[in-house]
């Protein structure tokens, strides 16, 4: 098998960029980033929460017309409807 020619070496070798010297400042590995809230997350907290709030105070009122009845017959939905207008006349 026939040998490379040297020259050919020579050049790849040489072709190759110096390398560039170590600068005294420290690299920086790592940057510590402070965690970013958009803020539509801090909106919809309380809405959610006040909405939460709302539909327990309405099924508490609900399930008062029903005890009322003496938990028998009725409708669920018109305790609902009747128990949300009381809700929002407060």
């Amino acid at each position: 098998m026939p040998r490379k020619p040297a020259i050919a070496k020579e050049t790849a070798a040489s072709a190759q960029p110096a390398r560039a010297t170590k600068s005294s400042t420290p690299r920086v590995k790592a940057a510590q980033h402070s965690k970013v809230v958009p803020v539509v997350e801090k909106i919809e907290q309380p809405v959610l929460a006040a909405a939460e709030n709302a539909h327990e105070a309405i099924a508490k009122i609900a399930y008062g017309y029903w005890e009322s009845r003496g938990c028998q017959g009725g409708s669920e939905i018109e305790d609902w409807v009747r128990a949300e207008h009381e809700y929002r006349q407060r």
